[in-house]
C-alpha cells in the first residue's frame, strides 16, 4: 500500500509507510552560483511595497491571510492583468517570499525569493521579475533513496525578522543563510545548519517556518520522506535559534533521542518511515504558546513512537518526558497507518475561535481520510496528556470529497466577525464558518463548495486565491462565487500556490516561470505614496506625479509649512512638484528624485533661515537651468514674494491664515487650478502690510479667504473688501476637516483623482498640494484613524475614479486606506 498518492493537479505527494531497509552513504554535490543583475539593465523604480510577505502562509501560525491589502479587494480584482513572466533555473514547487525596500547593487528594490526544486534559491526583482541574485546547493551525486532519481525538495524559504537575511534549503541537507540584497551566504555560527544527515532518504517536503516567541526568533525545517515510502527516516522537526545557531532535533519516531539520526549502518533507532511533510511544516499557535505539527503513517505507541499524530512542543523545540508535550492521535490509527492515509498530509491549522465560544484555542487537521477535525490545542486529546487516543471536538467529512494534501486558510471577515475555514483538494475547494452551538461548543459548519479542485488557498483584501485545474482564480470567500481567472498556472500543477500584497499576486508555475499580476495603473481604487520620511515622501509623491524633463522644481523646508503652501499653486501651473529639504541639507531621498526628474530649473521658496545657501548651492548640481531664491523677512512677505513672481493682476486670490496650516494646504490645490491665482497669508486679526501691497497690485476680482472665524476673523474679511471690486467670501467649517470639505465643493463631481493626506501634521499635505494642482484634484483632510464625516460626504459627492493617499500608516493608517475604496466611483 504505497503512500506515494498524487496531489490536486496530478503530482506526487510523499507519506510515510514502514520498512525496515538501510541504505549506504552518498556524497552530496557541490555548490554552485550565479549572480547579478545584467550589465546595462535599467535601473528599476524606488520600493513601492510596504507590505512583506516573509514565509509561507504569511506569517508563523500559516493562517494565509494578508488582511493590509487594501488595492486588491472586491470590486478591482477583477481588472487583473499580467505583469511579468520570470523565467527561473527550475520549477519551484512552494510559494514565493516577499521583502520590500531591499538595498541592492541596482538601488533599492522590492525583492521575491523562490526555491526551486533542484536547490536554487533565486531572488527577483519584483516590479520587474529580473534576477537579482541566485545561489545553487543543489543535488550533486545525491540520488533519491542510492536508486536513479536525483534527490529535490519542495520546500520554500524563509525571510529573518530583521529583513536583513534569507534562509532556503539545499539538498545537500542543509539550510543556507544569506545577506537579502546581495546573496553573500553566512558561514561561519553554525551556518550552513544542517537539518538531515541522510538527504538522500529524508526529503525535505515542507516550506521553512520562523517563530519570534520571549525575545528568540527560531527557524523550523522539517523532513520526511520521497515518494515510494523507501528507506531510513524517522520524520523530524529541527528548531534552531538564530539569534545563536544553536538547534534541537524532535524525532517523531525514536523522540526520547534528540539528535540527527545517522546513515545506515548505525542502529540509533530501529523504527522508520513516519514523516513530517505538510505544506507549512509547522504551525506556531500564539493562544498556546506552542508550536503543531503532524505525522504521517507510522507506528504509535503513545511514549517515544508517534504515528498518525498531531504533537505539539515549545517554541525552542524541546518536548516533555521524551516526547511532544502534548499530542492528539485518532481512535483509529492502526487503520490510517494500515491504508496509507496520512493524517499528517495537511499541518493543524489554527484558527480564530467563533464568538461565544466555550474553547478559546482551536484548529483543524485534515488528511488523506478526507476528514476535517477540530482541535482543542490547549487539550489535544481531552485528556490533559500527551499520548491518549482521541479527544477531537468535532469530526466531519471533507464538504467536496476526497483527502486533502494542501493547507488551510482561516480568514475572520471584519464585516461580520465570522471565522471561515477555506479548503482546497483535488475535487474542489469549500468554505465553513465556526460557530458556537449549545453551550458555547465550536463546530464547523460547511457553506459553500466549488468543484474546481486546486492548491493551498490564501485571502488578501477580502479575496481568496488559489491556484486550480483551470488556472489561478479569485473567489468570494464567503459565498465562492468567482470574481477573476486566468489560466496561467495551470500546468503542471503540484504543490505551487500564491502571495497577494501590494496590489500584486505572484505564484510559480509548473514550467519553472514565476508569474505576477496587477492591476492597470486606472484600476487601482485606493493608492498610497510614501516614504520613510516626510522628504522620502516628497520625493514619492514627485516621481509618481510628474515626468523626467520637468520644466520645473519647488524646493521648500520641510520643518515649516508656509513658505510651500504659498508656492504649491505655482509649482502646480508650471508643471513641477514641491520637494522638501532640511534647512541644512538635500536629503538622500530628494537627490535620487532630482536626479530622475532633471528639472528645467529649481526655484527655492523661503529665506536662508529656512533653506540655506549651501542647499541652494547642492541644488545648482541637479539642472542645467537656474537655481533661484523666492523669500521674504517673514512669511508673509515670503507668500507676496512668491505671488509677485507667480501670480497675474485681476484673478480670484486666495487668503488663509499664517499661523495655522490645515486650511492653507486645502487652499493651494485649489488656487492651483486658476491662472495666476496665489494663496496669501494673513494673521487670525489683520492684514500684514507687505499682503495689503501685494493685494493692491493684484487688483483681484475676487477674494476667497479659506478657513473659518477663528483662524481668519470676520474683520480680517471685512478688510479684504477693500482690495477687490469682487466679492469676497468664505470657504470654511467648523474644524479643519470641515474647511478641506467646504474647498471640495468648488471642484465637480467625478474627477479622475482625488488626494487625501493626514490634518493632524502638515508635511505630507505640503507636497500632495502641488500634484494635486498639476491634476485639477482636490486634497482632503483626514485623522490618523479615521475618515471624518465631513470629509466623508465630500467625497461620497465628489465620487472620484481614484484616491491617491499621501504619507505612511504612521500618518494616516490602513484602516483609513480601506474606508477610503468605499468612495471610489
Amino acid at each position: 500500500m504505497s503512500a506515494s498518492d498524487r496531489d490536486p493537479s496530478g503530482g506526487h505527494a510523499a507519506g510515510s509507510r514502514r520498512t525496515h531497509s538501510r541504505l549506504a552513504v552518498l556524497a552530496i554535490g557541490a555548490i554552485a552560483a550565479v549572480a547579478l543583475v545584467p550589465l546595462g539593465e535599467a535601473p528599476p523604480p524606488a520600493s513601492a511595497a510596504t507590505i512583506a510577505w516573509t514565509q509561507f502562509g504569511n506569517g508563523p501560525s500559516h493562517t494565509g491571510v494578508n488582511d493590509a491589502e487594501t488595492q486588491l479587494v472586491p470590486s478591482t480584482v477583477g481588472s487583473l492583468s499580467a505583469l511579468f513572466t520570470a523565467t527561473l533555473p527550475g520549477v519551484s514547487d512552494g510559494q514565493a517570499v516577499l521583502q520590500p525596500a531591499v538595498a541592492t547593487a541596482g538601488g533599492t528594490r522590492d525583492l521575491l525569493f523562490v526555491t526551486t526544486k533542484d536547490g536554487w534559491i533565486v531572488a527577483l526583482d519584483a516590479a520587474t521579475g529580473a534576477s537579482v541574485w541566485s545561489h545553487q546547493n543543489g543535488p550533486g551525486s545525491c540520488r533519491i533513496n542510492n536508486g536513479s532519481s536525483t534527490c529535490f525538495t519542495t520546500s520554500s524559504p524563509a525571510i529573518d525578522p530583521s529583513g536583513a537575511w534569507v534562509y532556503s534549503y539545499g539538498l545537500d541537507g542543509k539550510v543556507h543563510k544569506y545577506a537579502i540584497g546581495t546573496g553573500t551566504e553566512v558561514r561561519s555560527g553554525g551556518w550552513p545548519e544542517t537539518t538531515t544527515a541522510k538527504p538522500w532518504d529524508e526529503k525535505m517536503s515542507p516550506a521553512l517556518t520562523i517563530a519570534t516567541v520571549g525575545g528568540h526568533s527560531y527557524l523550523y525545517a522539517s523532513n520526511g520522506g520521497y515518494p515510494g515510502d523507501r528507506g531510513d527516516y524517522q520524520g523530524h522537526v529541527t528548531t534552531i535559534d538564530l539569534g545563536t545557531g544553536a538547534q534541537r532535533v524532535f524525532n517523531t519516531l525514536c523522540s526520547n533521542l534528540t539528535v540527527h539520526f545517522a546513515p545506515a549502518p548505525a542502529t540509533d533507532c530501529a523504527t522508520v518511515q513516519s514523516a513530517v511533510w505538510a505544506r507549512p511544516s509547522v504551525v506556531y499557535d500564539a493562544g498556546t504558546n506552542r508550536v503543531l505539527f503532524s505525522t504521517g503513517n507510522a507506528t504509535f505507541d503513545g511514549t517515544h513512537n508517534w504515528g498518525d499524530s498531531v504533537l505539539a512542543i515549545n517554541p525552542d523545540g524541546t518536548g516533555a518526558g521524551g516526547g511532544p508535550v502534548d499530542s492528539y492521535t485518532p481512535t483509529n490509527q492502526q487503520q490510517l497507518d494500515q491504508q496509507d492515509l496520512d493524517l499528517g498530509s495537511t499541518a493543524p491549522q489554527v484558527v480564530t475561535a467563533p464568538s461565544g465560544s466555550s474553547v478559546p484555542h482551536l484548529a483543524v487537521q485534515s488528511g488523506k481520510d478526507a476528514k476535517i477535525r477540530l482541535l482543542n490545542t490547549a487539550n489535544l486529546s481531552g485528556t490533559g496528556h500527551a499520548g491518549a487516543l482521541g479527544g477531537e471536538l468535532q469530526s466531519i467529512a471533507v464538504p467536496q470529497g476526497g483527502q486533502v494534501l494542501t493547507q488551510p486558510a482561516n480568514w475572520v471577515d471584519r464585516a461580520t466577525g465570522t471565522s471561515w475555514v477555506l479548503v482546497a483538494n483535488g475535487n474542489g475547494i469549500a468554505g465553513l464558518k465556526l460557530q458556537a452551538g449549545t453551550g458555547g461548543k465550536p463546530a464547523l459548519v460547511p457553506v459553500w463548495t466549488s468543484a474546481t479542485g486546486g492548491t493551498t488557498p490564501i485571502v488578501a483584501g477580502g479575496v481568496l486565491y488559489y491556484l486550480s485545474k483551470s488556472g489561478v482564480r479569485a473567489l468570494d470567500p464567503t459565498t465562492g462565487k468567482q470574481l477573476w481567472t486566468d489560466p496561467a498556472g495551470a500546468s503542471g500543477l503540484h504543490w505551487q500556490s500564491p502571495i497577494v500584497a501590494n496590489g500584486r499576486l505572484y505564484f510559480p508555475d509548473g514550467g519553472g516561470k514565476l508569474r505576477a499580476f496587477a492591476l492597470p495603473a486606472g484600476a487601482q481604487t485606493v493608492t498610497r505614496l510614501a516614504g520613510s520620511d516626510r522628504h522620502a515622501t516628497s520625493a514619492a509623491v514627485s516621481a509618481a506625479s510628474f515626468p523626467p524633463g520637468a520644466p520645473v522644481a519647488y524646493v521648500a523646508s520641510g520643518l515649516q509649512f508656509a513658505d510651500a503652501v504659498s508656492g504649491s499653486p505655482a509649482a502646480a501651473r508650471a508643471g513641477g512638484p514641491m520637494l522638501l529639504v532640511t534647512p541644512t541639507s538635500v536629503p538622500a531621498s530628494i537627490q535620487t528624485e532630482l536626479t530622475r526628474l532633471h528639472p528645467g530649473r529649481i526655484v527655492v521658496l523661503g529665506g536662508t533661515g529656512a533653506v540655506s545657501d549651501g542647499v541652494l548651492s547642492a541644488l545648482r548640481g541637479f539642472t542645467t537651468g537656474t537655481v533661484t531664491r523666492i523669500s521674504g523677512t517673514d512669511r508673509y512677505a515670503t507668500s507676496a514674494a512668491i505671488s509677485r513672481a507667480t501670480s497675474a493682476t485681476g484673478t480670484v486670490a486666495y487668503i488663509a491664515s499664517g499661523d495655522l496650516f490645515p486650511d492653507a494646504l486645502s487652499a493651494g490645490a485649489l488656487a492651483a487650478r486658476t491662472a495666476g491665482a496665489p494663496v496669501l497669508l494673513v494673521t487670525a486679526s489683520g492684514i500684514p502690510a507687505v499682503v495689503g501691497t501685494e493685494l493692491a497690485r493684484l487688483k483681484p476680482a475676487s477674494i476667497v479667504v479659506v478657513g473659518g472665524a477663528g483662524a481668519v476673523s470676520d474683520a480680517v474679511l471685512a478688510s479684504l473688501k477693500g482690495y477687490t471690486a469682487g466679492t469676497v467670501t468664505r470657504l470654511g467649517g467648523g474644524d479643519r476637516y470641515a474647511t478641506s470639505a467646504a474647498v471640495a465643493t468648488r471642484f465637480g463631481a467625478g474627477p479622475a483623482n482625488a488626494f487625501v493626506a493626514s490634518g493632524a501634521t502638515f508635511a505630507d499635505a505640503l507636497s500632495s498640494a502641488a500634484a494635486a494642482g498639476a491634476q485639477g484634484a482636490p486634497l482632503l483632510l483626514t485623522t490618523p484613524t479615521a475618515v471624518p464625516s465631513t470629509i466623508g460626504s465630500a467625497l461620497q459627492r465628489l465620487a472620484p475614479r481614484h484616491i491617491t493617499l499621501v504619507g505612511g500608516t504612521g500618518s494616516v493608517s490602513d484602516a483609513v486606506q480601506s474606508a477610503l475604496a468605499a468612495y471610489v466611483r
